[in-house]
């Protein structure tokens, strides 16, 4: 999400960067250019005895003001959305880590379970904005793991099978009661949700 300070209305318009101007400059130009060419040759148009009206264009702006309503509305209900899943994935996080901490305190792995979970938000980020993530997961993943991650086809998800498995070893060993390793599990399906929806 590309978040800027609050700018004059002027200096706004101007905003290249995460801007839409980049894909329909194209688009612009040629309208530009094609305006231009009518105001040249409107002269000529006169002494043909051709008149413009407004009402075609009349038209045609209130198509498009309907039209950029509409999809402003949507991309605003997208951004909510993610934010709102965001917020539910930080509270789940905190959640699984709590539990984990409180019922595990004398356990050494509890490293390995944190870096997994920040790897999980680090992979989620990068696949949002397609862009590679050996380097920055490396710094969290062993390298089997981050093998297993890597050629995953959603590493978000690889990532909550790892997460799992650290749980399961702990309760296989005795370390986690049932219920406690049932809350904690019951809080996954969130995560599994938001993954989901990255691919």
């Amino acid at each position: 999400m590309i978040v800027r300070p609050q700018q004059h209305w002027i200096r706004l318009i101007f905003v290249w960067h995460g801007s839409v101007l980049s894909k329909i400059f194209s688009r612009l130009l040629l309208n530009f250019l094609l305006s231009i060419a009518v105001i040249i040759m409107l002269p000529w148009y006169t002494m043909l005895g051709i008149k413009f009206t407004l009402a075609p264009f009349s038209i045609l702006g209130v198509a498009i003001a309907i039209f950029l309503g509409f999809r402003n509305n949507a991309c605003y209900a997208r951004y909510v959305e993610a934010r709102h899943l965001w917020g539910q994935l930080m509270i789940a996080s905190r959640s699984i880590l709590r539990e984990v901490k409180t019922t595990l305190p004398d356990e050494r792995g509890i490293e390995d379970f944190v870096r997994l979970q920040i790897a999980f938000a680090h992979c989620l980020r990068m696949t949002l904005r397609r862009q590679p993530q050996t380097q920055v997961l490396g710094n969290y993943l062993d390298q089997e793991a981050l093998q297993k991650v890597v050629a995953s086809h959603s590493p978000a998800n690889r990532i909550l099978l790892l997460m799992g498995e650290w749980l399961a070893i702990r309760r296989r060993s005795g370390k986690l009661s049932f219920p406690i390793f049932y809350f904690i599990a019951s809080s996954f399906p969130i995560f599994y949700f938001i993954a989901s929806t990255t691919v």
